[in-house]
């Protein structure tokens, strides 16, 4: 597979950014195997930052992966960076496992 596409993380410091490449990299790995990292085309984490009142920054996360088997993202919009990682994470799970039933319950249907 190609490499993990991390954009907007420019002004997060290193150590922030090394914890969100540890969270990654395992996910990466698993859709690696699951689909063969021959169909992954792109795999990608993008933040967005805002400055709100009081000088907060809101963040806006959204993970997307491309396959030859179908295109998922998940996003989400909160304070806390790592957190909302955690979030994308569960989010493009529950869509890749709901895709992989659905396409093993239609291949069932076609051998019964």
């Amino acid at each position: 597979m190609k490499t993990i596409d991390l954009v907007g993380f420019d002004n997060f410091d290193n150590d922030t950014v090394e914890e969100v490449k540890e969270k990654i990299i395992p996910l990466a790995d698993k859709y690696g195997k699951m689909f063969g990292t021959e169909k992954i085309q792109d795999f990608k984490l993008v933040v967005d930052t805002f400055k709100k009142d009081g000088g907060k920054d809101l963040h806006k996360l959204v993970m997307s992966l491309n396959t030859t088997e179908g295109n998922f993202r998940a996003k989400k919009q909160g304070w806390e960076i790592l957190a909302l990682v955690d979030e994308v994470e569960s989010n493009m799970e529950r869509q890749v496992r709901k895709m992989k039933e659905k396409s093993l319950t239609e291949r069932e249907g076609r051998n019964a």
